[in-house]
């Protein structure tokens, strides 16, 4: 069974954004710490979209403030969470997640991907058809130090391990779902 999990949207929500003047305010990769809530727009939306989620992805992952609340997530390591004001019918109190926690998790032997390249002490792997990871050197890490991650190549995923997802789940949220890390084909 696996230990890690992405999260995927299941149901249709808007896409959402921030107006030109806070475009750089909630960077998911880098700790911000604005005084006020970062106001939400909708820039588009489907026909089918009526109710507001729980919890969604993009811009980046936000949790409505009741339940983040109750999940208590303020000192998991590496991350941060800024309050965000979401104006879709009415307004709304969410945190957003920012991760600086990277770690090369991707067994970049035994994984299948279409690109990868190495580049002045960085590298970028790209067209995941089958995650790997290195268990043995996660093991190498505590576990407080990789309960949210993304890899150190692979930005397009955070990583959520098993009791983070189980803390979210035991609430039955509405907008989102996880799906096992292990085997991931982003094409299938």
């Amino acid at each position: 069974m696996s230990e890690y999990f992405f999260a995927i949207e299941n149901m249709d929500i808007p896409f959402y954004d921030f107006p030109d003047e806070f475009s750089g305010a909630v960077p998911t990769n880098m700790f911000t710490q604005p005084a006020e809530p970062v106001p939400l727009v909708i820039k588009f939306t489907g026909d089918d979209v009526n109710q507001l989620a729980d919890i969604f992805l993009v811009p980046g992952l936000s949790i409505k403030q009741s339940l983040f609340q109750q999940l208590e997530f303020n000192d998991i390591y590496a991350t941060n969470w800024v309050q965000i004001n979401l104006f879709d019918q009415g307004q709304h109190l969410y945190q957003m997640l920012q991760v600086e926690n990277e770690i090369k998790a991707i067994d970049r032997e035994q994984s299948e991907f279409d690109f990868y390249d190495e580049f002045n002490g960085g590298e970028f792997i790209s067209g995941m058809n089958k995650l790997v990871l290195n268990q043995d050197l996660l093991k190498q890490i505590p576990l407080q130090q990789r309960l949210i991650f993304r890899d150190i190549g692979w930005k397009d995923q955070l990583f959520f391990h098993k009791s983070i997802v189980d803390a979210i789940m035991q609430h039955q949220p509405k907008g989102i779902e996880f799906i096992a890390a292990d085997g991931y084909n982003e094409f299938s």
